[in-house]
């Protein structure tokens, strides 16, 4: 008996066939998460419900009369349709209009209000950011791009400040737990700001930092916080209770850092010169005073002794000038020195000279815990990352 075989692109053609065939015109009620609208005006989202999900495109051509967010219900219009380079399914939507708002939105909506009235977002209850601040706390993922950001853009702006980083989880189940747990401990340091964020994601990705745990830790930090979670148009609970909203993780080391080391120094250099000029401005005075003095009928004592006061003024203008040289140059020192001492203190230094980190899932091995104890272990080195299975000790 001869089996037929086919390739997979006869095999996913039959299916596209099939599919677009039987679902020609359909209308699913569902909804939104993900949504996100290209540069080209086209629109890519899902539509689920509890049990299950189907992506979905709406070409720029395809009208709508109201904006779409994550978390709104919806029905959508148009037809199944398959994307044979990938071999999945989604649905080609013609039309869609809001049905009402998904439970995550309403609950959202709902804790947004309570705080509010509640003051939580009130302008008085928000902290300033120092001015110089020499040590920033960090709690965000240890493996995402927004602590790369952070750190890169830190040490960019201001390099002498030192990071005291926490790593926290940013999703899933006790990530909010985590989050108002780090909140504390970075409390109880010695930072002058914390930063707390994420890179962007979904409603749902996101929603550790729409809780009230998280909401209720900012709210009581003796410290300012900055919030930078998601993207510029990701909006959460977070970033209306902390003391500063930043629109991407990068942003918020930027407002954390508002000082750079070129203005700091740009700022030593104009000092020098504004005292050299009040100096020089006193001395010219007492010069043109003496010199009017010396066309009066003062006798030629008198006159000897104005000649010694005038030599007294240059005299104590070169060792104001050396004292304000020596100064500066002690500052500028300092700040090379703290500079460096920054740098050796780079939470990912070590990694340069060899060393590891040793996780079991998100949380860090340390040194109280034999690795042993684990089944599994990812080490992570510079420029690499392995997961290997650790033998029972014998």
């Amino acid at each position: 008996m001869q089996i037929n075989i086919i390739t997979v692109s006869q095999l996913t053609n039959q299916i596209k066939y099939t599919l677009e065939k039987g679902f020609a015109s359909i209308r699913v009620e569902g909804e939104i998460s993900n949504f996100k609208e290209h540069s080209s005006g086209h629109r890519y989202f899902s539509i689920k419900d509890s049990n299950a999900q189907i992506a979905c495109t709406m070409w720029k051509s395809r009208n709508l009369n109201f904006i779409p967010k994550d978390g709104m219900k919806v029905i959508v219009s148009g037809s199944v349709t398959v994307y044979p380079p990938r071999g999945s399914y989604q649905m080609d939507v013609s039309s869609m209009q809001p049905l009402g708002q998904g439970d995550l939105y309403l609950a959202f909506e709902a804790l947004k209000d309570k705080l509010s009235s509640q003051g939580y977002f009130d302008i008085a209850h928000k902290k300033a950011i120092p001015a110089l601040p020499m040590k920033i706390g960090v709690s965000t993922s240890p493996t995402g791009a927004a602590v790369r950001d952070i750190l890169s853009t830190t040490q960019r702006r201001f390099p002498a400040a030192e990071i005291i980083f926490r790593p926290t989880l940013v999703q899933g189940d006790g990530a909010a737990e985590d989050i108002a747990k780090a909140i504390e401990e970075l409390n109880a340091s010695d930072a002058d700001v914390l930063i707390i964020g994420r890179g962007g994601g979904s409603l749902e990705d996101l929603w550790c930092y729409n809780t009230e745990i998280v909401a209720n830790a900012i709210y009581n930090s003796k410290k300012p916080i900055i919030s930078g979670v998601g993207h510029e148009t990701d909006f959460t609970i977070s970033d209306f209770v902390a003391d500063h909203r930043a629109a991407t993780p990068t942003a918020a080391a930027e407002m954390a850092t508002p000082i750079t080391i070129d203005k700091l120094f740009s700022f030593l250099d104009k000092a020098e010169e504004l005292s050299e000029r009040s100096i020089r401005r006193k001395i010219n005075t007492f010069s043109e005073q003496i010199e009017d003095l010396t066309g009066t009928r003062f006798t030629n004592r008198m006159l000897d002794r104005l000649k010694i006061y005038q030599q007294s003024l240059d005299s104590y203008e070169m060792r104001m000038n050396r004292k304000i040289s020596s100064h500066i140059s002690s500052l500028k020192e300092k700040l090379t020195r703290l500079e460096a001492h920054g740098s050796s203190l780079h939470p990912m230094r070590p990694l340069d000279k060899g060393f590891a980190l040793l996780y079991d899932g998100n949380e860090i091995i340390n040194n109280d815990s034999s690795v042993f104890d684990h089944n599994k272990i990812k080490i992570v080195r510079k420029n690499e990352e392995v997961e290997v299975s650790i033998p029972a000790k014998e």
